[in-house]
């Protein structure tokens, strides 16, 4: 870009151009983007990061009923977000969804506030929260339909605004903790539904894109026909990412617990366990995203498989503050890989939209919570909270296979190499 910001044009081949912005004109498309997922990624990280506690200290659950909550909220979450997914498809512009979306997680947020009772909790926390899930799906859809628009590369640049999102996990757990054990739950959600209606207002700040900005622009398919269309290697990987979704959402579960109820350390250092590991996550993002684009996303995926079965074998035997905060290094390096990366994965290969392939990205997460609530709350019953990491490693060392299947039947798909071993090969 020349000196004082004026826009040139990247000529394309084949003849074609793009105009390359300003600085300032970059700064006023991307920014109502990256503040929409910072703002829905502390949303995010105040309730993962006291769901738990909230069930057990304010409406007094037993482990089997918290398991149950996270198990419905899942459930409907899969409905709300595939039908928002390919509704969003169709419509020639995904701002009112992101409204509706921040509208919703607003309501959840002033229900959790004023609620006690365990069946209106898991209620207004299935119905509303679900909704609020719908900002997610369609910030990143925006992000992908954005790529496209402006030829960027789609997985360097999703991987970018990902690292907000992992960066409003660096503040979003610790001052979630603060401001619950300085002010209490009601106080806590009341800042969620205000979030939650600020990550509304940047969606409406969101520049309006051309229709056909992505390759996507084709019709979307309803939900039963999008998955009925897959392909087994797309099977494959999203049975996966459940399995490491399930493993993730079982550690956001049980980590408070694990570390106030078994270790009996301070409830601040969940805070700083669940930040350490977001604020790793960002430069390893940006990294992995470079790797992806040169050696193959399936390849970083499955490494970053085989690092969770490792972070969840030593995790039980970390019993004080420095071995829980040093293996914070291990678990971001898998998760900044393994639940972002598959995200482009799959928009490219799933039929419709962005939409639909960031909502069924999605919905894996929404099939884990479902699985990953019940498996905890039996686990966590039968054998403590500490032994629940023990089957996280089982989960990952069953998607590490379901990767490595995969990379079998892709042959010499460009990206992810030949065979079950052309994962260490560079195509």
């Amino acid at each position: 870009m020349p000196e004082g910001g004026r826009p040139t044009t990247i000529v394309l081949p084949g003849g074609g151009g793009v105009p390359k912005l300003s600085r300032l004109t970059l700064v006023r498309e991307v920014g109502p983007l990256v503040g929409g997922i910072g703002a829905c990624g502390v949303v995010t990280a105040f309730i993962n990061s006291t769901a738990s506690l909230f069930l057990v200290d304010a409406v007094r659950a037993a482990p089997l009923l918290i398991g149950l909550f996270f198990a419905a909220r899942g459930a409907v979450s899969i409905v709300v977000s595939l039908a928002a997914g390919a509704v969003s498809d169709r419509m020639p512009d995904r701002r009112p969804l992101l409204v509706i979306g921040g509208i919703g997680g607003a309501i959840g947020g002033v229900c959790f506030a004023e609620l006690r009772d365990y069946v209106a909790v898991l209620v207004t926390g299935a119905v509303f929260f679900s909704i609020g899930g719908v900002t997610f799906t369609q910030l990143f859809a925006y992000a992908n339909d954005y790529a496209h628009a402006r030829e960027r590369r789609v997985t360097s640049f999703t991987m970018a605004v990902r690292s907000v999102f992992s960066a409003s996990w660096v503040i979003g757990p610790p001052a979630g903790i603060f401001l619950l054990t300085r002010f209490g739950f009601a106080p806590l959600y009341l800042i969620v539904a205000g979030l939650c209606l600020l990550t509304a207002a940047f969606g409406l700040g969101l520049r309006r894109l051309p229709a056909a900005s992505a390759p996507a622009a084709r019709a979307a398919p309803r939900p039963a026909a999008l998955l009925s269309s897959l392909p087994a290697r797309t099977w494959l990987l999203l049975g996966a990412l459940v399995a490491l979704g399930v493993v993730n959402q079982m550690y956001n579960i049980d980590i408070a617990l694990y570390v106030t109820k078994t270790v009996h350390l301070q409830t601040q250092l969940v805070g700083w366990i669940v930040g350490l590991s977001a604020a790793l996550e960002i430069p390893i993002m940006i990294v992995a995203g470079r790797f992806a684009d040169r050696f193959g996303k399936l390849r970083v995926v499955v490494a970053s498989a085989a690092g969770a079965v490792v972070f969840f074998c030593l995790l039980p035997l970390a019993r004080s503050v420095a071995p829980l905060l040093a293996l914070q290094v291990l678990n971001a390096a898998w998760t900044a890989v393994a639940l972002s990366i598959p995200m482009v994965m799959i928009q490219e290969e799933a039929p419709g939209g962005a939409g639909a392939g960031a909502a069924l990205y999605s919905t894996t997460f929404m099939s884990a919570g479902l699985l990953a609530g019940a498996v905890t709350g039996v686990t966590a019953t039968a054998i403590g909270y500490g032994n629940v990491f023990w089957v996280c490693a089982g989960l990952s060392a069953v998607a590490t296979g379901l990767l490595l299947a995969r990379a079998a039947r892709s042959g010499g798909r460009q990206g992810e190499g030949r065979g079950p071993f052309g994962i260490i090969k560079r195509v």
